[in-house]
């Protein structure tokens, strides 16, 4: 009797659905690809490809000489777009990558941010009046902060005057004293003192930054003290942005190449703030 085997077609089934997943995928990429085709013009590799490699494979074929020039005018181009970013936005620190999570969950490490010049007329939060002095003053001396849970509730003044953080007023960058470090985090009052306007910040992540940047004290119903990030209210006009615009995960790549990296080697392990992507 003839045997009757089933037929090969049943088995293209998985075999098909498992191409329409990689096309799927492909096309997922491709639009994703397509929707950021933008960023390819803050890459300075495309005019050292458009302007530079063109003349100078009409002069030679050295691999070592086209290897070299490409990255001496890479960082030329980089540059000076930088600069012009800079010009264009009123800041000599036209854009930041994120360093740690103390801003999750608005941003996130490895975002780079976008920023412009900052100036009184923006969104500093709330604003307070001192008759006093407050350059180079700890803030412990005209502000007392109160927490509910551990967590910042509101602002009194020397003056009387109480007020709540603003969570939808900008995010700026300064240097923190005494550290020098770069700080992105967001205004949540803006003092009018007799010596400047100065602003208090904070980071949005109340696990990792549970008080306000500038409060060295206890934190109330905790017992426990936080280190302060910056001993003194910053001067609106030391500030070196405002963040307008960020791009997601970005400046990941530099993170992985210099800080990760640098992690992995000195200690053995990443950096305590990575976070899945970097």
């Amino acid at each position: 009797m003839k045997k009757h085997f089933p037929s090969s077609k049943k088995f293209s089934a998985p075999k098909k659905q498992e191409n329409n997943l990689f096309s799927k995928v492909g096309d997922f990429y491709g639009e994703l690809k397509k929707k950021f085709s933008f960023l390819k013009w803050v890459d300075p590799f495309t005019y050292v490809d458009l302007f530079v490699m063109p003349q100078v494979k009409k002069v030679t074929d050295s691999e070592a000489v086209e290897f070299i020039v490409n990255v001496f005018f890479a960082f030329l181009f980089a540059w000076g777009l930088y600069a012009a970013l800079g010009m264009a936005f009123g800041t000599s620190t036209p854009l930041v990558i994120v360093y740690s999570a103390s801003m999750e969950d608005t941003l996130f490490r490895g975002d780079v941010m976008a920023l412009k010049k900052a100036d009184i007329s923006s969104n500093f939060g709330p604003i307070v009046e001192l008759d006093e002095k407050i350059a180079r003053v700890p803030s412990d001396i005209y502000v007392t902060p109160s927490y509910v849970n551990g967590s910042l509730s509101s602002l009194k003044f020397l003056n009387g005057q109480v007020v709540s953080p603003d969570e939808k007023a900008s995010i700026v960058v300064y240097t923190a004293y005494p550290s020098g470090l770069p700080i992105i985090h967001r205004a949540i009052a803006l003092v009018k003192a007799k010596d400047g306007y100065f602003i208090l910040t904070k980071g949005d992540n109340g696990a990792t930054n549970p008080t306000f940047d500038q409060d060295c004290g206890n934190i109330i119903g905790t017992g426990s003290q936080k280190p302060c990030i910056s001993y003194y209210a910053t001067p609106v006009n030391e500030l070196s942005g405002i963040a307008f615009f960020n791009v997601p995960k970005v400046g990941c790549v530099k993170l992985w190449l210099v800080d990760d990296l640098i992690s992995i080697v000195a200690s053995g392990a990443l950096p305590r703030d990575f976070r899945g992507y970097c």
